[in-house]
């Protein structure tokens, strides 16, 4: 077993999936019926619309919050149903410290709450890698992220695969695991501007789930679940949400559903939103990320709780990266990001979890069947509630994040991940943003 600590903090997982968590809130609240006047309706109870929603509340702001879903948190969600033990189906990593608001709740929920750690082990062609493999396949990552890096200092809104290093034993791997594995996106997908802008840190482990630390945080809030968004108009003085149980009309209205979402034309704008917000919609793009989570007896990954697998990958770009026994549960977390994911999803749980078995066989045995206990997979692209795990800009529309921020008609307001101009991609980045734009509406209003 290869083992290390790198300095450059590769699996710190600078844009790590910032897909689902959530959980239940007080039932007599979470299916009453909405207002049907009110000041601000919240269309999403997500990260951000709970912000958004706390934040209004906290200023005598009178606020309706509806959820499409049938729980809050979106993609933060964690239930012990699957596994007996909790699984998050999205966000897992607690990022950016003390500027994520969930973190100072994760220190003070009394759950267990801990840095990550990184410990890895890498496999070539099916046999544990030497270290002079290792050290070959970092020099690789690390003359890739020097490249893109570079690209983003100067400006250059060009994509990865445009100026990366390309050829060599390892490249296909650190190409695999700085893009699809990390940004949920190829590598000429993103943006190296929009990569260069996001921010980096050391990750957190809740191990009652990220998702348990969002669905705490909305508890108790009055949300009209199973509410699902249709139109907004503004043709006139304020705007009307129409929902399946409903108009619900007010003086403004924040939005907090995805890029994905927007894009898809799920919510129809009455009239049409300019141009430019419609292009920064489809500019800001959904990338494509799933867990293929198995669970085990026991450890047979021999790293203790929450280490990294990793694998050589070939032309092909099919490939996964793991994070073993996740806080000792027994959960693997093998992820599979970017077209691969896409194409994975389209063919079904059994054919994911058939190819993440069939590879760990390669590398760990026959130790991998004799101690498996069952598995699943995320499909977050065709959730038509999200359509896609988290945002980033494609080549050429870094820009276009900025726009999303800014209000329409001073009654049309976006939060949400994707609107963070630096922690987009994280749950913390969703919170921020529901409360940064939740006081623009209050301010607006006043």
């Amino acid at each position: 077993m290869t083992s290390g600590s790198d300095p450059s903090r590769r699996f710190s997982r600078r844009q790590a999936l910032s897909l689902g968590a959530a959980g239940a809130v007080t039932p007599a609240l979470a299916y009453a019926a909405p207002a049907s006047d009110t000041d601000v309706v919240i269309v999403g109870a997500g990260a951000a619309g709970i912000a958004a929603a706390h934040a209004l509340r906290a200023a005598g702001v009178e606020h309706v919050l509806i959820e499409a879903g049938n729980r809050i948190g979106g993609r933060a969600w964690t239930e012990s149903v699957t596994f007996g033990v909790p699984f998050d189906h999205g966000a897992h990593w607690v990022q950016n410290q003390w500027r994520n608001p969930h973190f100072a709740r994760g220190e003070q929920s009394g759950y267990r709450f801990y840095p990550a750690r990184d410990d890895y082990r890498i496999f070539a062609d099916g046999t544990e890698a030497t270290s002079g493999e290792v050290d070959a396949l970092w020099r690789t990552w690390e003359n890739v992220e020097e490249a893109i890096s570079q690209a983003g200092d100067n400006g250059w809104d060009v994509s990865p695969a445009s100026v990366a290093p390309d050829g060599g034993t390892w490249t296909r791997t650190a190409w695999y695991y700085i893009g699809p594995w990390e940004m949920g996106k190829d590598m000429d997908a993103f943006s190296c501007v929009d990569w260069w802008n996001s921010a980096d840190s050391v990750d957190w482990y809740c191990a009652a789930g990220y998702g348990t630390l969002v669905a705490d945080h909305g508890a108790g809030l009055p949300v009209s679940l199973d509410t699902a968004a249709s139109a907004i108009r503004w043709d006139g003085p304020g705007v009307a949400v129409e929902t399946n149980r409903g108009t619900i009309r007010a003086r403004a209205v924040i939005v907090t559903v995805s890029t994905g979402v927007l894009a898809s034309g799920a919510i129809a704008f009455q009239p049409g939103l300019p141009q430019e917000t419609l292009e920064a919609f489809h500019g800001i793009s959904m990338g494509d990320y799933n867990h293929i989570a198995l669970r085990f007896s026991q450890d047979i990954f021999a790293m203790g709780e929450d280490g990294y697998l990793f694998h050589r990958v070939d032309d092909s770009m099919e490939a996964f990266g793991a994070l073993t026994n996740a806080s000792g549960t027994g959960i693997a977390y093998c992820d599979v990001g970017g077209s691969f994911a896409r194409d994975l999803e389209q063919a079904g749980q059994d054919a994911a979890i058939d190819f993440v078995m069939e590879r760990l066989r390669g590398m760990l045995g026959s130790e991998v069947d004799r101690t498996f206990l069952g598995g699943t997979a995320t499909a977050w692209t065709s959730d038509p509630l999200f359509r896609g795990c988290y945002a980033s800009a494609l080549p050429g529309a870094w820009p276009l994040r900025r726009v999303l921020r800014e209000p329409v008609g001073e009654r049309i307001f976006f939060a949400g991940e994707a609107c963070h101009p630096e922690m987009w991609a994280t749950v913390g980045g969703a919170d921020l943003s529901g409360s940064q734009v939740a006081a623009t509406v209050i301010d607006t209003l006043a």
